[in-house]
C-alpha cells in the first residue's frame, strides 16, 4: 500500500513540475556544478544512512557516475517482500551496502529539472535476528535499474529526487545454509532523496 502511495506521489510531483511547480532554470555554463551529494531521509528514520556522491562525466552534464552506500533497519512493510520465511516481527538490518551508481539525464527543453534513468550495482549484506535462534547473515550482489526525477527547489543547487528502483538480488549467500530464511530475486523499492550540487 505504501509503495502505491509513493508512486502516486511521484506522479503528482512530476505533473506539477511540468506545469511550473518547480523553478525552471536555463543551463548556465558559469553555474555548472559537477559534484552532487544525496542523502535518503529514510536512512535516518530507520537508524542508519543512505548516501551517494556523484560527478558529471560529460560536458553536457547528462551523465554522472559515483558511489552509493547504505545501512539501516529494514522497515516492516518491506521485510516480507524482500525475504522468504521472515515476518514483520523479525529484526532485519541492512548491515552495509557499497555500490557504483550511474545516471543518464533525459533532457527536456531548457529545464534543469528532468527525469533520468540509472543503474546501481554492488554488494550488500543483511543480518536477520529471530528470538531463540542465532543471527543469520545473507550477503548478495545487487543490480538495480531505476527511474527518477530531479526536482530543483533552489536554482541549480538544492533538489529532491523521488525514484523507483527495481532491485535484483544476485548470488545470495547465507552463513547458515540450513536456515530457512532466504532472499527473494526481485523487489520494487520506492525511494526519496535530497541532494545538493557543488
Amino acid at each position: 500500500m505504501k509503495q502505491l502511495l509513493f508512486v502516486a506521489l511521484f506522479c503528482i510531483i512530476s505533473i506539477f513540475n511540468g506545469t511550473g511547480y518547480a523553478q525552471d532554470a536555463k543551463v548556465d555554463a558559469t553555474k555548472d556544478r559537477d559534484w552532487a551529494i544525496e542523502v535518503e531521509p529514510s536512512g535516518f528514520l530507520f537508524r542508519g544512512y543512505g548516501v551517494q556522491v556523484t560527478r558529471n562525466v560529460t560536458k553536457d552534464n547528462l551523465v554522472n557516475i559515483g558511489l552509493y552506500s547504505a545501512a539501516l533497519d529494514i522497515p516492516d512493510w518491506a521485510k516480507e517482500g524482500i525475504f522468504q520465511n521472515v515476518t514483520k516481527e523479525t529484526d532485519v538490518r541492512l548491515g552495509f551496502e557499497l555500490a557504483l551508481v550511474a545516471r543518464y539525464k533525459i533532457k527536456i527543453g531548457q529545464k534543469e529539472s528532468n527525469p533520468y534513468i540509472g543503474f546501481i550495482g554492488g554488494w550488500e549484506y543483511f543480518d536477520i535476528a529471530k528470538p531463540l535462534v542465532p543471527k543469520v547473515r545473507i550477503s548478495t550482489f545487487v543490480a538495480t535499474p531505476m527511474f527518477g526525477y530531479e526536482i530543483y527547489l533552489f536554482k541549480q543547487m538544492l533538489y529532491i529526487n523521488p525514484q523507483v528502483r527495481g532491485v535484483f538480488y544476485l548470488a545470495p549467500d547465507s552463513d547458515q545454509p540450513n536456515r530457512t530464511e532466504a532472499i527473494e530475486t526481485f523487489f520494487v523499492l520506492p525511494t526519496l532523496s535530497i541532494g545538493i550540487k557543488l
